[in-house]
């Protein structure tokens, strides 16, 4: 596994001064995840003399590198990539940059409960090449899934849509919908408002297929599969890029932290000023326009342009203040509607795998799939901030996927488990009783795993709080797609600061690591730069 090497810039003591005031800047990015690198790069690149400033000492927000043992590294944040913007690979020249992947396009293995198996190509419109023994499902599955695809492919841009500095961003929406194919009409009226269960078992009866498609739809979510507007998280799962093949799953090349590497390359062949351990206290206003940040330290840096890539609350409550924005985005921020969210598993096991079957699985995304009935049952339960029995799991082996990074009759095994209660702060018990879980659900693949296990490593939102700095909240799982289009319209337009921008979490639609909101954000702090405007 790959690190990042590469030392953040060391300030001279003179420039570490308390109360020193910091001109001459253009704009300045809040915030050194991979949002932060990406708005900051492109300014940079349009020759702004940026100056991007992280809370922490690594760069990278929350996708981060650490031991868990003497030369065992894991990483923190993701794990894989499903929708890594392409236009951002392409405009910053991410490959150049270093950015590679082990695995293009991973193969997935069903575990589903009562001991079945289902293999599932890693080019989704390769179907045809599940091991499934009945024809008349495998036809029935591609032709739906084919359905999907195109539909999927068709309704992208309404996950990357931005209405930063537009006031008809909702009619932009309204206008791309109306713009589809005719005979798409029903389908994309059904998938906006649709409940997955329902469109799933009308196409694919109760077969395993219905069950693998209901977990895709589930996995990291705050809707249930169940309930109304749910049916497009599928829809967004599929809609995403991964290396060049839609609906595809890929492992970088050391881990995702590679992606924060090039990031970060380009961020510098930019120009960028990248300061790490440099914490922000607020946002300076005059006149109703930022004018640059104070930092923890007393010192200022002044420039007409804020791109913020932290979350909402500390963005706008902590560095600017209730008085300075809306009622709308005030009651988004103080909703507490966070109910589950996913954790994370990092598990050295010893040995490795004799048999020739758990070495190819080694080398796949492996996903346990609950039935309808206990999945149900899962967002029940961690909604009423119990543990749930059965989890959907995600597992890869980065050991087996890295060339180079096997370990000395060891492998490391990474986890991420959902539905679970969402808790800012959970007890050392909860932490037990979760970690037991995802063990036990583990057993599905590995059934031996208890006894393998020689170091176990649970990260929940709580720990990526105090890793990252961000608001609890932010590290929740996000509502359906309607009310994030919402939210992300709200957070981007509700300041109305001249000069502010914003890619947080929050902006983003979905889950995994994107960059399209940092992209975006930059692109409007742009326009309106060259109108005078910012």
């Amino acid at each position: 596994m790959s690190s990042n090497t590469e030392e953040p810039i060391v300030m001279t003591e003179d420039e570490r001064l308390p109360g020193r005031i910091e001109g001459g800047i253009d704009a300045i990015v809040i915030g050194a995840g991979a949002d932060g690198l990406t708005a900051a790069s492109y300014l940079g690149r349009a020759g702004l003399k940026t100056v991007l400033v992280g809370a922490r000492g690594e760069i990278g927000g929350r996708i981060a590198e650490r031991n868990i043992a003497e030369n065992i590294s894991v990483i923190d944040g993701e794990h894989l990539v499903t929708n890594l913007d392409p236009d951002v690979i392409d405009e910053l020249d991410l490959y150049r940059h270093g950015l590679e992947f082990s695995s293009r396009r991973l193969d997935t293995t069903y575990f589903f409960d009562g001991g079945d198996v289902l293999k599932f190509d890693g080019n989704p419109s390769q179907a045809a090449l599940l091991s499934l023994e009945e024809d008349n499902d495998r036809e029935n599955f591609e032709i739906f899934l084919n359905e999907m695809l195109e539909l999927s492919e068709q309704l992208r841009p309404l996950f990357s849509m931005s209405s930063f500095s537009e006031k008809d961003g909702g009619r932009k929406v309204e206008k791309l919908i109306a713009a589809l194919p005719s005979e798409m009409t029903q389908s994309v009226t059904q998938a906006i408002m649709g409940n997955t269960d329902t469109i799933l078992k009308a196409r694919l009866g109760e077969s395993p297929l219905r069950v693998l498609l209901l977990t895709e739809a589930a996995f990291r979510s705050g809707v249930p599969p169940f309930e109304a507007y749910s049916f497009m998280n599928l829809i967004r799962r599929f809609s995403g890029e991964a290396a060049g093949l839609q609906g595809a799953v890929a492992y970088p090349k050391g881990g995702v932290i590679s992606v924060i590497t090039a990031l970060r390359r380009a961020a510098q062949q930019a120009n960028v000023d990248v300061r790490a351990a440099t914490p922000v206290q607020s946002i300076l206003i005059e006149a109703d326009r930022v004018a640059g940040v104070t930092l923890k330290d007393g010192g200022q840096l002044r420039a007409p342009i804020v791109v913020a890539a932290i979350d909402a609350q500390r963005t706008f409550v902590d560095m600017i203040g209730p008085k300075m924005i809306d009622i709308e985005l005030q009651r988004i921020l103080t909703a507490g509607t966070q109910k589950y969210c996913s954790a994370r598993l990092h598990v050295l096991l010893k040995g490795v795998a004799e048999d020739d079957a758990t070495r190819q699985n080694l080398t796949r995304r492996l996903v346990f799939a609950p039935t309808a009935e206990n999945l149900a049952a899962a967002f029940i339960d961690a909604r009423a901030g119990r543990v749930p029995k059965k989890l959907i799991l995600e597992a890869v082996f980065p050991s087996a996927l890295d060339e180079g990074a096997s370990l000395d009759k060891k492998q490391l095994l990474s986890v991420i488990a959902h539905p679970l209660p969402f808790e800012a702060d959970p007890s050392d018990d909860r932490r037990d009783e979760i970690k037991k879980a995802i063990l036990q659900n583990l057993e599905a693949f590995a059934a031996d795993i208890s006894d393998r296990a020689e170091i176990i490593d649970l990260q929940l939102p709580a720990d990526e709080v105090k890793n990252s700095g961000a608001t609890p909240g932010a590290l929740a799982s996000k509502p359906d797609i309607l009310q994030q289009w919402a939210i992300s319209r709200t957070v981007t337009d509700a300041a109305r600061i001249g000069g502010l921008f914003f890619c947080g979490p929050e902006a983003q639609i979905g889950s995994g690591i994107s960059c399209a909101a940092g992209r975006a954000a930059a692109k409007a702090a742009l326009r309106a730069y060259k109108k005078g405007g910012a």
